[in-house]
């Protein structure tokens, strides 16, 4: 199945590269061509006007065409080519991610949160994270999306199979999902970041008398111009007409300038945002969260991917007076920067507003790509069922999603709907850590309507919360054992205020004596019992077991190790009962941390 995968990501790096190749070729052909056709230009005209002057007028008019049209196809040819190279790219990643290096892809090392309700204990962002596994994204905001989505795992049944049917539909769409990537990849650098001074409209004085300037003033300097070539106008009257546009463009020089600072780089990054949204109004999409979000895209009957590039032509428009000479001559002639202003004032009021729904519309797209993504690469895996009891969890052969297929042992877990609380006991390095991480991962992609890594993977919604690795904070004060004391604080507060939570704890109070520990932990436990918790606890202190032989609720699991020619072997499998195996003292006698006997 995994070869499978890797031949045909392989076939397609392959074939866009070669077509990648093709284009460069044709791009130095076209270069080569634009220059002749540039430099025959001078030429045509000084040799052929002796012999005949209409001839050296045609010929250098169409080399002069000739060289615009081949700059056009050399843009247009450098756009495919960058389309098949991201294609290329794309494909070579995910050979890459296959083979379990993930480098290349965003870690989201900025949405790292201590105080987060799971995400720092279960290694959700970072260098090799799960969303560093899950993340496909090609826009700033579909990034911020999915990590949003990944830090929620509370939503209603019906919500996660409407997402389950939406990605599985994304998933089967492979060439559908690259396609969106590519379009969506930065392009010659620019930055994705979206201006949202966009849809602020623009506030004009004398908008109506502007409206009619553009109009009047720009016809009579042309017609001036003309009346002082033709020599009628022996005043040149037309240095008037140029002044006066010069007057009107300097009264609005601080707002021509504020919104030139503002929308600076922004159509480029709209014109990939229509490219992205004409991807998504192309398709006709059979999921009815898909459909959903498709029929966000419209406003008053219009695309949109219609209006988002009537934006783009005029912020291309509004770019044009950069170029100093350009500039000078459409500002004396047509008042252009005043004309992209009115143009985007108008633009503004009917249509501000929408723009951010609809890169909303894109984000959440995006972020979907990269689950369905994660359900192409993975088709072992287990669409989960979302049950409707009050609480439910039931996994066959679940495995870490992170460890590789040929190394991951899986194992069956399940909470019964009498029970409340697992305890797990287990040496050290025997897997009771990557265990509850196991759980805890699978939760956040079965939420968020992603495929489980599991043979087959049952559960109720519900809001996970963690409590596996505390740090002390220097800078206010508290120490390992308060800060440790604060998270459970926050956690009781959350249940005693009605929350739904699956708990997940390792360790407890690992800042006190053991006597100390023991009793807390026995009351914490009470405490989740009598609040009506279901979690999963994992501990060194076998005297916490004991609370199963009165406490019905509570359930007791080990992952054992076993000792054979003084080497110790661990299985990493789930186990009832509790471990009868220790071995803090035999890994430091052994690694001559302290003398053996």
């Amino acid at each position: 199945m995994k070869a499978d995968l890797l031949a045909n990501y392989q076939a397609l790096a392959d074939q866009y590269q070669s077509l990648a190749n093709k284009k460069k070729d044709q791009l130095r052909l076209i270069a080569i061509a634009r220059l002749i056709s540039f430099i025959g230009i001078f030429p045509a005209w000084f040799y052929l006007s002796p012999v005949n002057e209409i001839l050296a007028v045609t010929i250098s008019f169409v080399l002069l065409v000739a060289f615009f049209l081949l700059i056009k196809k050399f843009i247009q040819t450098e756009k495919q080519l960058f389309y098949y190279q991201c294609l290329c790219k794309i494909n070579r990643d995910e050979i890459s991610a296959l083979n379990r290096d993930i480098s290349s892809f965003d870690p989201g090392n900025e949405f790292t949160d201590p105080h987060h309700d799971y995400s720092y204990d279960l290694d959700l962002f970072g260098i090799g994270s799960l969303f560093q596994f899950l993340n496909r994204t090609v826009t700033r905001q579909g990034k911020n999306r999915l990590a949003t989505l990944l830090k929620k795992t509370q939503r209603s049944s019906e919500e996660i199979r409407s997402r389950q049917e939406g990605i599985q539909e994304l998933a089967e769409e492979f060439s559908w999902r690259q396609n969106f990537m590519a379009k969506g990849m930065e392009t010659d650098g620019t930055k994705d970041h979206y201006n949202e001074s966009i849809d602020q409209v623009i506030h004009l004085k004398s908008i109506r008398s502007l409206k009619y300037l553009l109009i009047i003033l720009p016809a009579l300097t042309i017609f001036l111009i003309a009346l002082s070539i033709a020599e009628v106008d022996t005043h040149s009257l037309y240095r008037l007409a140029l002044f006066a546009q010069w007057i009107i463009i300097g009264l609005y020089f601080k707002t021509i300038l504020k919104f030139h600072q503002k929308f600076e780089s922004q159509g480029k990054l709209l014109r990939r945002y229509a490219e992205m949204i004409r991807q998504i109004e192309a398709f006709d999409f059979k999921s009815s969260y898909l459909v959903s979000l498709k029929e966000k895209l419209s406003h008053q009957g219009k695309t949109a991917s219609t209006i988002t590039s009537e934006l783009q032509k005029i912020l291309d428009q509004f770019d044009y007076s950069k170029n100093l000479l350009v500039g000078f001559v459409l500002d004396s002639i047509f008042l252009w920067d005043i004309r992209c202003l009115v143009k985007l004032n108008k633009w503004q009021q009917d249509y501000a507003g929408v723009l951010p729904h609809w890169f909303e519309v894109i984000a959440e797209m995006d972020a979907l790509t990269s689950l369905a993504n994660c359900n192409y690469n993975h088709p072992a895996w287990i669409t989960p069922e979302v049950s409707q009891n009050t609480f439910a969890f039931n996994a066959k052969a679940m495995g870490h999603p992170l460890i590789d297929e040929t190394r991951r042992i899986s194992n069956s877990f399940q909470i019964l709907k009498e029970e409340k609380i697992v305890i797990i006991t287990g040496a050290n390095m025997a897997g009771k850590s990557t265990f509850l991480r196991t759980i805890g991962v699978n939760l956040i992609l079965a939420s968020n309507g992603c495929k489980a890594c599991a043979e087959s993977f049952e559960f109720s919604p519900i809001r996970i919360y963690t409590n596996m690795r505390t740090s002390d904070n220097l800078m206010n004060d508290e120490s390992y054992f308060y800060a440790e004391l604060l998270r459970l604080q926050s956690m009781l507060t959350l249940l005693r205020n009605g929350e739904n939570l699956f708990v997940i704890l390792d360790e407890m109070l690992k800042g006190t004596n053991s006597i100390d520990k023991l009793n807390g932990s026995k009351e914490l436990i009470h405490q989740l019992i009598s609040l009506k918790t279901h979690g999963i606890v994992a501990t060194h202190d076998l005297g916490l077991t004991e609370l199963a032989q009165t406490i019905p609720a509570i359930k007791n699991q080990c992952f054992e190790v076993q000792l054979h020619n003084d080497e110790l072997n661990f299985d990493y499998k789930l186990t009832n009962g509790v471990t009868r195996t220790m071995n803090a003292t035999f890994l430091m006698k052994k690694m001559g941390i302290i003398p053996k006997e």
